[in-house]
């Protein structure tokens, strides 16, 4: 008995397929000729921003955040490069539905289930390409609390950010004295 999965398992097939030639063509590093500065992600103002669902007072990670971050431009390193992680959300929501029907979108694209895993692989990831470079490095984890705008900085760069994407890229930066 199939109960009509068959064309849901056979659309995350070809899904897979899609997100995997997109995952692709995406660099896993990226030289920056310009890291784009913004006070709104430095002083809290998008921190506070509320998102769905019950954020009303937006992360609750701030201020801390941003405490235990240095501020971009009191850094002076010469060289910087986005280091990039893509997650196929998309896929794993279909994966959600496909193993436990009775869940929600916020339910199959919720944090908690995919979000630590593929930040662990960045930190990796930059960490392998910051001992690889001759001098003085910096990891910034998350370079939004130290004030930078990943959406202008990544687009000047033909990588383009969206609040809510089929296709996730987590970024840190990596500067190099």
């Amino acid at each position: 008995m199939s109960f009509g999965l068959e064309p849901l398992h056979k659309q995350l097939s070809e899904l897979e397929h899609s997100v995997d030639i997109l995952r692709n063509s995406t660099p896993d590093t990226i030289p920056l000729n310009e890291v784009i500065y913004d006070r709104r992600a430095r002083d809290g103002t998008w921190c506070t921003l509320p998102y769905p669902p019950n954020h009303e007072n937006g992360c609750k990670e701030y201020p801390d955040c941003i405490n235990q971050r240095p501020d971009f431009r009191d850094l002076n390193y010469s060289k910087w490069w986005a280091i990039i992680e893509t997650y196929d959300l998309r896929s794993h929501a279909l994966r959600m539905l496909f193993k436990h029907k009775w869940t929600s979108r916020w339910m199959q694209r919720n944090r908690r289930h995919w979000q630590k895993q593929v930040i662990a692989k960045l930190k990796k990831k930059a960490e392998a390409f910051a001992a690889g470079k001759l001098g003085q490095t910096i990891i910034l984890d998350v370079p939004e609390a130290c004030g930078v705008n990943l959406f202008a900085t990544m687009a000047k760069h033909g990588i383009y950010l969206r609040t809510d994407p089929d296709l996730v890229y987590k970024i840190m930066l990596v500067g190099v004295k």
